[in-house]
């Protein structure tokens, strides 16, 4: 299509604003399969010679009436925009009302970049921007705008927007003062202007925490333009982002995580060192630093991974909370999971041993097997010591915790053997014999320690063996009564347990739970169009689950919780008790 047919069409619709409006829908959405883009030729051409006024259309725009057709009618001012012939009042309060209707999506960041490329057209724009925002009584929602009011002065006119941006440090309003630190890191400025925006942002003194997040933002994009301050920042850095607050410490998170810079090794570990001030409650912060994880083991750093891994979760912060990273480790970094389990095992740290629990708490022994990293475990007490903390911390999980001692076993000495074959035999081989009885028998036909394996299993039959012998005396046997209560007391702790695990879930939030009396279908009706019910009738599937409870938590429960507890909490005999 070409530009005067564009044209037409556009103004064949002008009769309303909702045709006019709908029109640009249609044209910008056939646009993006073409190679050609006239789109904003033509806006601006019949704006600007009058024959419509696209920023008064636009500024009339409704987004809760047009819907998702909101976002296209945006994207199409944005490309027209620095072509208009149009008053600065009269664009900003446009863009004002855009954002005001986007609310806090994202999509609409564009529009910022749209207003610095239209007041760098004219020179005299940029002033008359700042003049004008600076002289409104509602001046934080307009403060957003000065940053590309300023960034639009032109390279010559660059002492004049450095000067402009001081007077704006100096301004009581907080958002004012935050632009004017944004627009420091970025003015495209030289060498010789270099130590004057320094000076600005060292020397600033600010308390504000936004305006310190700004201050901190710019200071990391000045030093990646200026590489040669950069042992002036680490320095500067030091004191600045001491007990620094949560907004701070979002921007430290999001600087490391996702922006662009490459930080010297001083000021990365200073930043990171930082986040360990982070709090359970803080998702943001949280979620960056979840990314920032696997972005350090991608690199090659995984050491300050592990580092900065183990400091929040000293601070608080649970596995479940990494859902990213906890992925990423378990599907592809297996060397990095197995040192991890092994020197946290070893520290014998009961937050980092939880976090262990936590990370395999979903996973089974099919898809995931471990292998202790020997080179950490240099003697039989350090062997023994972990494999405790394996059954102690892993014990719901015994294929995983299993695999873990084993990797030790083959390597042990002949009286570590003897002491690892106790503990998989009890607790872990007692409690789970059908899941680790498979297990341990596909390790024999794969040809591994078949001799130790077979006498591991040998002992579960006899214990079996004599377990059936024993359960024929009538003294041993509990009275109906006892094993009735026990099984009334097991349900319903099963019961409230599903309760309270299913409470809040997702099935809650996309589905409304039904109870049926009796029958094997569930009828429901449809909704039609026209008001019409239709009757529907679903009927029932089957399905089960299955899960190996572990029997020494009947046999003997008192026994089995107090190994455990000694498991988990013991310490290195070397250690001061602590």
């Amino acid at each position: 299509m070409s530009l005067e047919e564009t044209k037409t069409r556009l103004l064949a619709a002008s009769k309303t604003s909702e045709e006019l409006l709908s029109q640009v829908n249609t044209l910008y959405v056939e646009e993006i399969r073409s190679e050609k883009k006239i789109l904003k030729d033509a806006l601006s051409q019949l704006h600007n010679a009058g024959e419509i006024d696209l920023v008064e259309l636009v500024r009339g725009v409704n987004r809760s009436s047009i819907g998702h057709d909101f976002f296209t009618i945006l994207h199409a001012f944005e490309n027209a925009l620095p072509s208009l012939d149009a008053s600065i009042e009269d664009v900003l309060r446009c863009l004002l009302h855009l954002t005001e209707q986007a609310g806090r999506d994202l999509a609409i960041g564009g529009v910022y970049g749209a207003f610095q490329r239209f007041c760098s057209v004219e020179a005299q724009r940029p002033r008359d921007s700042v003049e004008f925002i600076l002289a409104q009584s509602d001046l934080s929602t307009y403060a957003p705008f000065l940053s590309s009011s300023i960034l639009a002065y032109g390279l010559d006119c660059m002492s004049d927007a450095i000067q402009t941006t001081e007077k704006l440090i100096a301004n009581r309003n907080e958002m004012v003062r935050s632009q004017a630190y944004f627009i420091l890191g970025r003015l495209d400025v030289g060498e010789a202007q270099a130590n004057v925006i320094w000076e600005l942002l060292s020397g600033s003194g600010e308390r504000e925490s936004g305006c310190c997040a700004s201050v901190l933002r710019a200071i990391i994009s000045f030093g990646d333009t200026f590489p040669s301050y950069w042992p002036q920042i680490e320095e500067f850095l030091l004191t600045f982002v001491e007990g620094t607050s949560p907004e701070v410490l979002y921007e430290i998170s999001n600087i490391v995580a996702f922006q662009r810079v490459e930080l010297p090794e001083g000021i990365l570990r200073l930043l990171l060192k930082q986040l360990a001030n982070v709090s359970p409650e803080h998702k943001g912060i949280i979620d960056n630093i979840d990314h920032l994880l696997v972005k350090l083991v991608e690199k090659g750093t995984s050491s300050l991974a592990l580092k900065l891994l183990e400091l929040i979760l000293t601070a608080g912060v649970k596995f479940p909370q990494l859902d990213y990273f906890s992925r990423e480790l378990l599907s592809k970094h297996h060397e990095l999971l197995n040192h991890i389990v092994t020197k946290w095992f070893l520290s014998g740290d009961s937050s980092l041993c939880h976090g262990v629990s936590e990370l395999l708490h979903d996973v089974t022994g099919k898809n995931t097997q471990l292998k202790a990293e020997m080179a950490l475990l240099g003697d039989e007490v350090k062997q023994i010591f972990v494999s405790h903390k394996a059954v102690g911390w892993l014990f719901t999980r015994p294929v995983v915790a299993a695999s873990f001692i084993l990797s030790i076993y083959e390597t042990a000495s002949r009286t570590t053997r003897k002491e690892l074959e106790q503990v998989l035999y009890d607790p872990l081989l007692l409690s789970y014999p059908g899941e680790l009885k498979l297990f341990l028998q596909s390790r024999i036909d794969k040809g591994f320690q078949e001799h130790q394996y077979e006498r591991l299993l040998g002992k579960l039959e006899a214990y079996h063996s004599d377990i059936e012998k024993a359960s024929g005396l009538k003294e041993l046997m509990a009275p109906r009564e006892n094993i009735r209560a026990y099984w009334k007391e097991s349900n319903e702790s099963m019961q409230a347990a599903y309760e309270d695990a299913s409470r809040g879930s997702i099935i809650d939030l996309i589905a409304t739970k039904k109870t049926l009396l009796y029958g094997n279908s569930s009828i429901y009706y449809i909704h039609r169009g026209d008001g019409e019910l239709v009757r529907q009738e679903m009927q029932m599937q089957s399905f089960s689950h299955s899960t190996e409870m572990p029997r020494l938590n009947i046999l003997d429960p008192e026994s089995l919780d107090y190994t455990l507890r000694v498991y988990r909490c013991e310490r290195m005999k070397n250690e001061a008790n602590s």
